[in-house]
């Protein structure tokens, strides 16, 4: 491989005043080359290269499908192999031994960009949205965009983001978006009753920005049902907010966006709430590759025995399977819950009381699409619209019967993508039609019995 291919530094881009390592950047951290949704990087470094914070180590396909991978420390590569990733897979990683100096590229500011300059650092800056789509390629629509729409109803991400010293620099990234989309205005959405948030940012918006307050916390998968409320205009299942003349963005995305453009800083380093049986509830800035297991012990490790680790919220997140998987690009939340609060019943059957359907915010009938995906009949669940679903997780939280709705729905949506090419149970044991016989607590009601964790009392 050629050194620039490995994207070798030269000592003229080195940042020589770079910060002291701190307790988020372990000794090891391994940083999966798929952190979005779409294609994994390509590796441009190999074992053995020497790398610096900041620096470009992974790169997107010649199809646009991947985005962009960046050191988050400085130190040796040491392997190049598949890892656990905290989407309940194995995924290629690039697993980087940290020098304890963080030494970084020399990162090159902008104060006045223009629209190309913009663009031309989202591009290199790899930032996803907290739905796994990277922030560049919704850039690249071919759809006239007039609206840009800030979500700041989805709890993990403001309390992980919207912290004082970040709400000029989020306003910022919104102001950026709006001139590399070409919207005339922007819409920032807040909880009506995160009266707090409201008034941080109502005396800092400018003439095209207005603030609107809602009663729903939206979700990053309810993009489309935010621009629908926003802009009144129907989006199909299988179009994007643009097809409404807006993008939706985040806090943790404006952000980055804000970092990237103005400081030149690509996305290595994300903010979380950590949050349940820990010593202490914090708020984190962490090196994307830290293990979940660094940053509870950061924040003083575990209070007695961990029942479950959650990423991104209890109702619509993901559980872990160990605290070792790493932290990446989408995570705003870890949550430690307890062994009582873990449902550890069997489910019951469905009593026909139409909860589910009652709090759906889609109207669909999450209850009978959840039954036919449990037996299979994925043909069924796409008649009654599965792929309307935006997996918020409440038609789970109020089951008297305590089934597993959410994850049955995701089940059949990924078979759905899939074209029914399900693996026979003969040749993969662990997978079985439905979640009813899963033994891989890969769900977010899946207890971790038997997976002692590192700082447990089991351990």
């Amino acid at each position: 491989m050629s050194d620039s291919a490995k994207n070798t530094m030269t000592d003229e881009e080195k940042n020589t005043a770079a910060p002291e390592e701190t307790e988020e950047h372990r000794k090891q951290v391994v940083i999966p080359l798929l952190q979005h949704r779409g294609a994994a990087c390509e590796p441009l470094v190999e074992v053995g290269d020497t790398v610096l914070r900041g620096q470009k180590i992974g790169e997107e396909d010649e199809y646009g499908l991947a985005v962009s991978i960046h050191s988050s420390v400085s130190g040796r590569v040491i392997a190049i192999e598949e890892r656990l990733h905290p989407h309940c897979s194995k995924q290629p990683s690039i697993i980087i031994e940290s020098d304890g100096a963080s030494e970084s590229i020399k990162f090159k500011t902008n104060k006045n960009p223009s629209k190309a300059q913009i663009l031309d650092s989202l591009e290199d800056a790899g930032i996803i949205e907290l739905n796994g789509y990277p922030v560049y390629n919704t850039l690249l629509t071919e759809k006239t965009i007039d609206t840009v729409i800030l979500n700041l109803t989805n709890p993990g991400d403001v309390s992980s983001n919207c912290t004082g010293e970040n709400i000029s620099k989020i306003i910022s990234g919104v102001k950026l978006l709006m001139t590399a989309s070409g919207a005339s205005q922007a819409a920032i959405v807040a909880n009506k009753n995160n009266k707090q948030i409201a008034s941080s940012i109502q005396s800092r918006l400018g003439a095209s920005t207005k603030l609107v307050t809602v009663k729903r916390n939206y979700m990053p998968s309810m993009s489309n049902l935010l621009a629908y409320d926003m802009t009144g205009i129907r989006i199909s299942n299988t179009g994007t907010p643009a097809d409404a003349g807006v993008i939706v963005s985040s806090a943790h995305s404006a952000l980055a966006v804000s970092r990237a453009v103005l400081e030149g800083i690509p996305l290595i380093d994300v903010n979380l709430t950590v949050s349940g049986v820990v010593s202490e509830l914090c708020v984190k800035t962490v090196a994307i590759g830290t293990s979940f297991q660094d940053v509870v012990q950061s924040c003083g490790g575990y209070v007695g025995e961990p029942g479950k680790i959650i990423m991104n919220g209890v109702l619509s997140g993901t559980a872990q399977v160990t605290d070792e998987v790493p932290v990446i690009k989408t995570v705003t939340e870890i949550t430690v819950q307890p062994p009582h609060e873990v449902l550890r019943e069997k489910t019951g059957s469905c009593v026909h009381c139409a909860r589910c359907v009652d709090v759906c915010p889609v109207n669909i009938l999450p209850g009978r699409i959840a039954a036919f995906a449990d037996v299979g009949k994925y043909d069924e669940c796409e008649k009654l619209h599965v792929q309307s679903c935006v997996e918020c997780g409440m038609c789970s939280y109020v089951c008297p019967s305590g089934r597993y709705n959410l994850q049955l729905i995701r089940f059949a949506k990924t078979a759905l993508l899939q074209g029914f090419k399900i693996p026979e149970e003969k040749q993969y044991p662990i997978i079985k039609l439905g979640c009813q016989s899963c033994n891989h607590p890969c769900h977010m009601w899946a207890p971790l019995d038997g997976i002692p964790l590192k700082g447990s009392d089991k351990e």
